[in-house]
C-alpha cells in the first residue's frame, strides 16, 4: 500500500530517466523541431480519458466544449469499456477507442497479466498513430496517461502534468489542481462555465425504468459499493439508514443499485432488513441504472459511479467521503449533502486504509445520514411530469 508520498518519490525517481527516453523520442521522431502552433480547423482531436465511470462522467463536459468549438472536427474517445457504456449515444463523440489501461486495473487490486497488457499497449498506440491527429488532450493529469498519449503521436499534446509528465506536454496547462474534476477538464480544453455532465438515455431504458419501478414517485435508490474498499461505508449503517428511512414514511420505495459484484451486499443488505428492498443490483446497464436512478427523489450512497450518475440526472445526493477529496468529486450540479469525519491522515487516496481500521467510514454516524435525506426529500420535487 504506497502511500501519497511513496509515489511522488518513486516518480521522482523515474522521471529522470523517462524524460531522457522522450528527448530521445523527440530527436528521432523529429518532434523536436516541428513546430507546434494551435490548429485553427483541426480535422482530428483524440481525448484520453482512461480511469473509472465517474472519472470519465466527469469529463462529459469538456468533451460538450471540444464539440462547440471544433463543430466539423473528428472527436476520439480512448476509454475503457465501461466509459464507453456510459456515454454511448453522445454526440459529441465520432469514434469510440477501446483500452482498458493495466495501470489503473493494478492500482485498484486486479489481477494483470502483463506481456498480454503490453502487446495491447503496442496495438492501440499502433491504431492511434495511423489516425494522426492534430490535437490530443489528457484529462485526469497522470503521468501514466499522459505517456500514452505522448506515445500515439498527435501533434499537439495538451494536458496538466502536476503530478508528472509535464514535459510530455506541447502545452502544459496552468490549473488549480484542486478544482473539481469537471473544472479541471474544462479547465484543460480551454473552457469555463461549462454545463453539469450529461447523459443520453433512450425513451426505451426511460419505459424500461417506469416498469422495474412499478410507477412509483417516492423511491430512495442506495447503493452500496464503490471503486474500492476504502470508500464503502459498513453495511450496518446503510441498514439502519434504511430501515429508519422507511419506519419514517411507508410510502417510500427503497431500491438497490450496482454492479454483479456487490450481488454480496446487497442480499446482506436484505437479509438485516424488515422489509424486502426492491434489487436491481447487477441486473442493468450502465444507462438502465442512468435512467432508474433519474426516476428516484434521493440517491443514497458511497463517493462512487453511480453516485455521479445519480447528480448527472439531476437526483439529489446524500454521499459519504472517506479517502477521496470532496472539492475534487462531490456530486456535481445537483442538491447534495456530503457527510465526512475529520482525521489528519485524510484524504489519503489509498485503495486500503493504512491503518486497518477505516475510520473515516466507519465513524459517520447513521443518524446524520437520516438528518441529511430527510432534509433533501423535504425539499426536492415530484417527477417531471415527461417522466411520470
Amino acid at each position: 500500500m504506497l502511500t501519497a508520498k511513496k509515489k511522488r518519490t518513486i516518480l521522482r525517481g523515474i522521471e529522470p530517466v523517462a524524460m531522457l527516453a522522450y528527448l530521445g523520442y523527440r530527436l528521432v521522431s523529429g518532434d523536436l523541431i516541428r513546430r507546434h502552433d494551435f490548429p485553427t480547423t483541426p480535422r482530428r482531436i483524440l481525448v484520453v480519458r482512461l480511469d473509472t465511470i465517474g472519472d470519465v462522467l466527469l469529463s462529459e463536459p469538456a468533451v460538450a466544449a471540444l464539440r462547440k468549438r471544433f463543430p466539423d472536427a473528428e472527436i476520439d474517445l480512448v476509454v475503457g469499456a465501461a466509459g464507453k457504456a456510459i456515454l454511448a449515444g453522445n454526440p459529441n463523440i465520432t469514434n469510440f477507442v477501446l483500452y482498458n489501461a493495466p495501470w489503473h486495473a493494478a492500482w485498484r487490486g486486479g489481477k494483470v497479466d502483463w506481456r498480454a497488457a503490453f502487446s495491447d499497449l503496442l496495438n492501440t498506440v499502433r491504431v492511434l498513430r495511423r489516425r494522426r491527429y492534430d490535437l490530443a488532450y489528457e484529462l485526469r493529469g497522470d503521468f501514466r496517461d499522459i505517456a500514452f498519449m505522448a506515445a500515439c503521436g498527435a501533434r499537439l499534446n495538451i494536458g496538466n502534468g502536476w503530478r508528472g509528465g509535464g514535459y510530455m506536454l506541447h502545452r502544459n496547462v496552468r490549473l488549480d489542481t484542486e478544482a473539481h474534476r469537471v473544472d479541471f477538464a474544462l479547465g484543460i480544453v480551454g473552457a469555463t462555465g461549462g454545463e453539469s455532465p450529461r447523459l443520453y438515455i433512450s425513451q426505451e431504458d426511460r419505459e424500461n425504468a417506469k416498469r422495474l419501478l412499478s410507477g412509483a414517485t417516492d423511491t430512495i435508490a442506495f447503493h452500496l459499493g464503490a471503486g474500492f474498499p476504502s470508500k464503502c461505508l459498513p453495511i450496518d449503517t446503510f441498514t439502519e439508514v434504511a430501515r429508519r428511512l422507511v419506519s419514517l414514511d411507508s410510502s417510500r420505495q427503497l431500491v438497490v443499485i450496482g454492479g454483479k459484484d456487490e450481488e454480496g451486499l446487497a442480499k446482506a443488505l436484505a437479509q438485516r432488513l424488515p422489509f424486502a428492498p426492491l434489487s436491481l443490483v447487477g441486473k442493468l446497464s450502465l444507462l438502465e441504472t442512468a435512467a432508474v436512478l433519474e426516476r428516484c427523489r434521493l440517491f443514497i450512497g458511497n463517493d462512487s459511479g453511480p453516485m455521479h450518475i445519480a447528480a448527472a440526472v439531476r437526483t439529489p445526493v446524500v454521499t459519504f467521503f472517506g479517502p477521496s477529496e470532496p472539492s475534487e468529486y462531490h456530486p456535481y450540479g445537483v442538491d447534495h449533502r456530503l457527510l465526512e469525519v475529520d482525521l489528519p491522515c485524510r484524504p489519503c487516496d489509498h485503495v486500503h486504509c493504512a491503518h486497518g481500521e477505516y475510520l473515516c467510514m466507519t465513524r459517520i454516524d447513521a443518524e446524520d445520514i437520516i438528518a441529511a435525506a430527510e432534509e433533501l426529500l423535504g425539499s426536492s420535487i415530484a417527477l417531471p411530469l415527461e417522466l411520470k
